[in-house]
């Protein structure tokens, strides 16, 4: 992918990162290299470093990566991933897809999953309380640079304009040094959404970003994917976090998951296994690669990303 400027508001400096040529990733993982038991132990020369998420919606990508042998996992926010895999702390990283974009150094995606939807998302929501039309400011919670663009989109493409985006600290409720409660709107995005939403009462008009985008584009949506740096030798890595990933989406083993990561998170076990097993997609399939490239498209197309 080509490195990319920095991210402002209209993206002046941004570049398109697909070009004509750009490969696709393979529907399905292919046949592993090396021996693999049921434990995922195996002949790996050093262990590679996964940085990710520590939301719920992360789980079923990485839950026994770091008991196999072959990957150690570290957290951090979304909004700070990019900096940790530049700097090589991390050999890949659960990455905003919009960091594909921005990256100052070429990145590759590692199609082994990700996060997306085709349709509703559920954790990355708009709260208004005034019709969502007539939203001017929005205080955005800065965890994830690919839905406060998605955020932007929508509103490029919904209603000819972009509102005022206001840097918002959701847990702490603060905004530009003060504390800001309950704002005439706001971007919630993650576990907050189920562990700190505002009430209905107070916020009548909510808007489900994923289900925006696949009403507006027909499409799916992804939130964020694995990336590497350019050059960086993942082995069979790619395979056997595939082999996890479909593992841990079996019924039993999902309930497993979440019975083990729900409560803690602060979410019902029955909406959580709903989550993950029926609204959120973690395969990074061709119809995903697409959303991708259209995704990047239309940010050309009004003016938040430049072809080089």
């Amino acid at each position: 992918m080509s490195p990319a400027g920095s991210y402002n508001d209209d993206m002046s400096d941004a570049v398109h990162p697909f070009g004509s040529d750009a490969p696709h990733p393979e529907s399905s993982p292919p046949e592993s290299s090396g021996s693999q038991d049921a434990s995922g132990a195996a002949d790996h020369p050093h262990v590679l470093r996964l940085g990710c998420v520590s939301f719920l919606n992360a789980k079923p990508l990485i839950e026994g990566a770091s008991y196999s042998g072959y990957a150690s996992v570290h957290y951090d926010v979304p909004s700070r991933l990019l900096d940790d895999l530049l700097q090589g702390r991390f050999d890949v990283a659960l990455c905003p897809v919009m960091d594909l974009f921005l990256s100052p150094e070429p990145l590759r995606i590692v199609p082994a999953g990700c996060i997306g939807c085709d349709g509703p998302t559920y954790t990355v929501r708009l709260y208004s309380r005034v019709p969502i039309e007539q939203v001017q400011t929005i205080y955005a919670d800065t965890d994830s640079h690919t839905s406060v663009a998605l955020l932007q989109l929508l509103f490029r493409m919904r209603f000819g304009r972009t509102p005022k985006l206001i840097d918002y600290h959701a847990r702490e409720r603060v905004a530009e040094g003060k504390i800001v409660d309950n704002p005439e709107a706001m971007l919630l995005i993650g576990d907050k959404v189920v562990t700190d939403s505002p009430p209905a009462v107070t916020y009548p008009h909510q808007l489900d970003l994923g289900e925006a985008w696949k009403q507006q584009t027909g499409l799916p949506f992804v939130f964020a994917v694995w990336m590497t740096r350019e050059g960086t030798d993942l082995g069979d890595l790619p395979e056997r976090m595939s082999v996890l990933r479909q593992r841990n989406l079996h019924p039993e083993r999902l309930g497993a998951i979440v019975e083990r990561h729900a409560p803690v998170h602060g979410w019902p076990t029955d909406l959580a296994y709903r989550y993950l097993g029926e609204i959120l997609q973690f395969d990074f399939d061709q119809a995903k690669f697409d959303a991708v490239r259209s995704f990047a498209d239309r940010l050309v197309e009004h003016h938040m990303l430049t072809h080089p």
